[in-house]
């Protein structure tokens, strides 16, 4: 790649990086207010959800508030075409030359590397000038865990701060849609809107470029493309996986069952009954890369009597909803709503865990309010005979602290507090929790 060829990428980032527009996400304030600050900015998370345009919707930022030169800013995407010929840490460092030398004026810059792990031993390029320029702000976004237990973790432990993407949360679908939600009263104004709004954002999910599409056959075109892309790109190449179609019969059935409590046998056996075999190391391997680029999350079962996590048994979750509609599983509205409460959860931080008894029952979600004390969450579609023992019964089956709080998450409107069993339970609906009110 030659110089000219260089310089022009450079600038053709650079103006498309200044036109950047889009609402301001929760993390976006999160990663501003580091920036000044030595370590290392790591943006990671699962495809699409929107890394690099927030990396550079900072970027922008900065020349509007922090005074910094446009022309110090160099954005490189390693997915772009006309980057294919940089493959190595010494042809990446001749365009870093170049971006000095033919560009960048006195002044603190600003380096964001999308997509970097494509780039051999990037990590040292990293590390020389996180350590020979200390006016330089170092971003770089990634779509697969190993980039933090790459050299770069084990080299620049503490000198790094990772920020994990997920897609829109139900509360950004409705910023992107032009409704802001501040208090009651926007609610009951906007509530048949909000409602068909959440409605989409339970069958297609957050995944920010899918509020383009208006068409639900183009919308699962879109998603079925991503994960598609996920499974040969992020998977099959990385890891060497010679079995695509056990693979993908895989993720499609642990997708399939997010919510369910299942073991690695149950889907080994699932796998078996389809007339494929597998070993069981196999689905394990499989399913750790599931987990390292970012498209499952796993929920362990918590022991109240220990107070801890165990890990045989475990719940997985999607990275967003609208992946479980490619698998067809349409009907399981109520998994589908503890999926995206579960990604709330993972949102605000919280280390959860799901309760299970002997007896067969469960709390979906648990995790710790303080030393000794639980929230306990349960997620259903709507309150009703037929199913009140089992959504209400088992905060009491599964009693961890006489001042644990329970709550039950619904699309009922009703709100009022219920006692079931001697055991007071909070009622709020689903929607209105997801939005702070």
């Amino acid at each position: 790649m030659n110089n000219e060829a260089i310089t022009a990428l450079i600038y053709d980032n650079q103006n498309t990086l200044l036109k950047q527009r889009g609402i301001t996400r929760n993390q976006e304030k999160e990663i501003y207010s580091t920036l000044g600050s030595k370590p290392i900015k790591i943006i990671t998370g699962f495809r699409r959800t929107g890394k690099s345009f927030l990396a550079k919707q900072i970027a922008a930022k900065c020349t509007l508030e922090k005074g910094i030169l446009p022309d110090n800013i160099l954005y490189m995407n390693f997915e772009d075409y006309r980057l294919t010929e940089v493959l190595n840490a010494k042809q990446l460092g001749d365009v870093y030359d170049v971006f000095i030398a033919k560009i960048a004026r006195k002044g603190r810059k600003i380096l964001i590397f999308d997509e970097i792990q494509n780039i051999e031993n990037w990590e040292k390029f990293i590390r020389t000038i996180y350590e020979k320029h200390d006016n330089t702000e170092i971003i770089i976004t990634g779509s697969n865990s190993e980039l933090l237990s790459s050299e770069l973790g084990s080299r620049l432990s503490g000198r790094f701060i990772e920020f994990f993407i997920l897609p829109f949360s139900f509360h950004e679908m409705l910023i992107y849609r032009g409704i802001t939600i501040n208090e009651t009263n926007d609610w009951l104004k906007n509530k048949t809107e909000i409602e068909k709004y959440f409605f989409e954002y339970v069958k297609f999910g957050g995944l920010p470029e899918i509020f383009e599409i208006s068409s639900d056959d183009a919308k699962t075109s879109y998603l079925s493309g991503i994960l598609n892309k996920v499974i040969l790109d992020d998977i099959v190449k990385r890891f060497a996986v010679a079995n695509i179609d056990l693979l993908e019969r895989t993720i499609n059935y642990t997708l399939a069952c997010s919510g369910n409590i299942v073991s690695f046998n149950r889907i080994g056996n699932h796998i078996k009954n389809m007339g494929i075999k597998a070993k069981p190391e196999t689905i394990i391997n499989y399913m750790n890369y599931f987990k390292k680029v970012f498209s499952i999350f796993e929920l362990d079962r918590f022991d109240n009597k220990k107070n801890r996590f165990f890990s045989t048994l475990k719940k997985f979750f999607a990275v967003d909803t609208g992946l479980i509609t490619l698998t067809g599983e349409i009907n399981n509205a109520g998994f589908r709503l503890e999926n995206i409460v579960f990604l709330e959860l993972l949102r605000q931080k919280k280390h959860c865990g799901y309760e299970a008894a002997a007896s067969g029952g469960e709390i979906d979600f648990i995790y710790r309010t303080n030393a000794d004390n639980h929230q306990k969450i349960q997620v259903c579609q709507a309150l009703t005979e037929e199913n009140k023992k089992r959504e209400l019964g088992n905060f009491g089956l599964l009693k961890t602290n006489t001042d644990d709080k329970n709550l039950l998450l619904s699309l009922d409107n009703e709100e009022t507090p219920i006692t079931y069993n001697k055991e007071t339970i909070e009622r709020k609906n689903i929607i209105k929790w997801l939005l702070g009110i």
